[in-house]
């Protein structure tokens, strides 16, 4: 946006989304008023021009991240600044239209700005009058808006002086304000009044029957609140316009009592339809699928957790088209998010009412059956959506055709409503695809097999635990270049009578054991770099591994900091290497803040296997990272295939424009670390390299004679 800093964005999305969004903020850019917007950490997400011209003697300072407090810290300043030497700058109260030279301002807009809708005036640095207005949202999201009064305040000002100027002044004000009796009827109302409620200035009927039916009661009662304790609002009420459209308005009054002793209540009227228009589409965009309209993976979560507060029984389905990957390389990406459309359009056709679908992403989608419902029943009709979606969809005169299939899991027989039935529900969608596709399966016991082993997992997780085998081996990251050691990348291993082997990735993800092992591979590399230090070794920086679980621990970042410095190690010794899916494990607000703290304190954060996430650039943008880590996957087929090759180059040109280090990870042929090389990845590691080492053998390959990168030929071959 052109109000905020020009390097930014707000955020990254899909295209159809991006659309959207790009049509939000330009409507925001547009507004007169300033808008400002802030994440529940209270650091700035954007702003618009508006809001910065309000703000001028802190403009430099307005960009995404800045926090709220530092932001009243500069603008005080920069008031003192000014007031030095004058009178207003010994000024010891806060008053309604005070600005940031009063000592007790900072204090009284923290307080405003508390409020779930906080409301106070400022006098800018130009003299304006500036009413503040900012809304806390139930998901910690804090809007702002900045309206410029001055007018107003010039029209107050001169009521007492004159009936003539108070009259032009209240014709000319650009907000409704009207006078009214206590039997509610309008005894003066401005033409603005007039434009926005619909109605005529000398209009006799009471007040509150402008009004949308639903919201007559509740002004009745304001105006009651206001005669009998002087004030009410703000406060937002409907009305039907003259176009028969829906019109909010936010309202508040004051009780004045004039000469004859008779009781009136002067109200203002803003209409805010449009702004309230545009949290409605944020919102939506942010619990919608973009392409199809249908609720996301987002809101799904948020209903499954709502099912846990009911006791009644519900049905989760889980439904993945059939070789939808060959609907897009056959026919191209248009005719798939034709066939996504469709599909939305018939899951919703084809369920009951009150019933929940949902697109989670791809070819994913979900349905939430309200209960009471039987195993049978949501089995029947999950087979009937299988049918309804198997039906071919014609294009161009082309059909295409996609099957179906389907994971069925009623709660509580399968799990808990959350996690537990979303994992049933997934077992069960895995079993139809493996028995063939184009049909429904409900979650038996024969699936429980696959709980089995993780228990099994955990099982033998604890046990090398407890019998302390779980250990460190390093692989080395290297200049692609020149095959240099610039750090090594620590990879967990569990040592066991027939060797070393890696733990499976899934056992990350049972939160408990994942924070186990980190721990205790955290505690490992920390003493092995210590001793290694101490015996006059440049290892560069050790990145080890963590899972999104240790993100949700309060503690986390104090317990690593206090780790490296009892070891005597600088916080740049030791760096955090996460993978992008491991963070939706985690509260994104936690893991965020986390993340920049550890970064503030010195602590490399490393991005592993970009590119292969839900989200990877959205992450890229929004969370703090040193490093990102091109994943095996890309770097594999890079030397033959034009698509690996254009991936590659992307994400390195992406990685090294948002000023990160790149690193390719898997590099096993001299052909690869070419290739790479050419495409600007300046880093790599794999077994053209070295396979991952023991500690011991760290210091012994440290020793060795140092062997240029282009001399290294196939040498993971050998290693192997």
């Amino acid at each position: 946006m052109d109000g905020c800093d020009q390097g930014e964005t707000p955020s990254i999305a899909p295209a159809g989304e991006s659309d959207l969004l790009a049509a939000l903020l330009e409507a925001i850019e547009a507004i007169p008023d300033g808008f400002v917007l802030y994440d529940a950490d209270d650091r700035m997400l954007l702003c618009n021009r508006a809001f910065r011209d309000f703000n001028r003697e802190v403009g430099d300072a307005l960009r995404p991240g800045v926090r709220f407090a530092d932001i009243l810290d500069l603008k005080a300043r920069a008031a003192r600044s000014r007031a030095k030497g004058r009178a207003e700058a010994g000024r010891a109260h806060c008053g309604v239209d005070c600005g940031p030279i009063c000592v007790d301002w900072v204090d009284c807009r923290g307080r405003v700005h508390e409020r779930p809708h906080g409301v106070m005036f400022e006098t800018t640095s130009d003299g304006r009058w500036v009413r503040i207005d900012e809304h806390r949202s139930a998901g910690g999201l804090t809007v702002g808006l900045r309206t410029d009064l001055s007018d107003l305040r010039e029209m107050q000002r001169q009521l007492a002086g004159s009936e003539a100027k108070f009259r032009t002044l209240f014709a000319m004000a650009p907000v409704g304000i009207a006078r009214l009796r206590a039997d509610g009827r309008i005894v003066d109302a401005n033409p603005a009044f007039a434009v926005i409620t619909g109605t005529s200035p000398d209009d006799e009927s009471p007040f509150a029957e402008l009004f949308d039916p639903r919201d007559r009661d509740d002004v009745a009662r304001d105006f009651e609140r206001a005669f009998a304790e002087g004030q009410f609002g703000p406060v937002e009420r409907r009305l039907v316009g003259m176009d028969g459209g829906e019109v909010v308005l936010s309202m508040e009054g004051m009780r004045t009592v004039g000469d004859d002793g008779v009781a009136h209540v002067w109200t203002i009227l803003q209409d805010v339809t449009d702004r309230r228009r545009g949290e409605a589409e944020i919102r939506h965009a942010a619990h919608h699928d973009a392409l199809t309209g249908l609720p996301n993976r987002k809101r799904l979560g948020e209903v499954l957790a709502e099912l846990g507060e009911r006791d009644e029984t519900t049905a989760l389905l889980l439904l993945d088209l059939d070789n939808f990957k060959a609907v897009n390389d056959t026919f191209g990406h248009e005719a798939g998010d034709l066939v996504l459309i469709e599909t939305a359009r018939r899951l919703e056709a084809g369920v009951r009412d009150g019933d929940f679908v949902a697109r989670l992403g791809g070819d994913e989608f979900a349905a939430v059956l309200a209960g009471p419902i039987e195993e049978a029943e949501a089995a029947a009709l999950a087979r009937r959506l299988v049918e309804r979606l198997g039906r071919h969809v014609v294009r161009g005169g082309r059909t295409i055709r996609v099957g179906a299939s389907a994971g069925v899991a009623v709660t509580p027989a399968h799990g808990r409503a959350g996690d537990e039935i979303l994992r049933a529900a997934d077992h069960a969608l895995l079993a139809a695809k493996r028995a063939g596709r184009n049909r429904a399966t409900v979650f038996a016991a024969p699936l429980v097999s696959a709980h089995r082993h993780r228990v099994e997992l955990r099982d033998t997780i604890g046990w090398a635990l407890d019998e302390d085998r779980i250990f460190p081996h390093y692989q080395p990251i290297v200049d692609l270049a020149t095959g240099a050691i610039v750090g090594f990348e620590a990879l967990c291993r569990i040592m066991g009578g027939g060797g070393d082997a890696a733990p499976p990735a899934e056992i990350f993800r049972e939160s408990d054991v994942g924070r186990a092992i980190d721990a205790r591979m955290i505690d490992r590399v920390i003493a092995d770099v210590a001793a290694w230090r101490a015996a006059g070794f440049d290892v560069g920086r050790v990145d080890v591994n963590v899972c999104g679980a240790d993100f949700a621990e309060e503690t986390f970042e104090d317990d690593f900091l206090a780790r490296l410095a009892a070891a005597g190690l600088p916080t740049s010794a030791v760096g955090l290497e996460v993978t992008e899916t491991t963070l939706f494990d985690a509260a994104p607000a936690g893991t965020a803040k986390r993340l920049r703290r550890l970064r503030d304190q010195g602590v490399s954060i490393a991005l592993d296997d970009f590119g292969t996430g839900h989200a990877s650039l959205v992450h890229l943008k929004s969370l703090t990272f040193d490093r990102v880590k091109i994943d095996r996957s890309f770097v594999a087929d890079v030397v033959f295939d034009a698509t690996s090759r254009l991936v590659v180059e992307t994400l390195a040109r992406l990685g090294h424009g948002l000023g990160k280090d790149v690193v390719a990870e898997g590099v096993e042929t001299a052909g690869q670390r070419q290739a790479l090389i050419e495409l600007g990845c300046r880093l790599g590691q794999g077994w053209l390299f070295a396979r991952p080492m023991a500690a011991t053998a760290v210091v012994e390959r440290l020793a060795e004679p140092f062997v240029p990168a282009s001399a290294l030929g196939n040498r993971a071959r050998v290693l192997r």
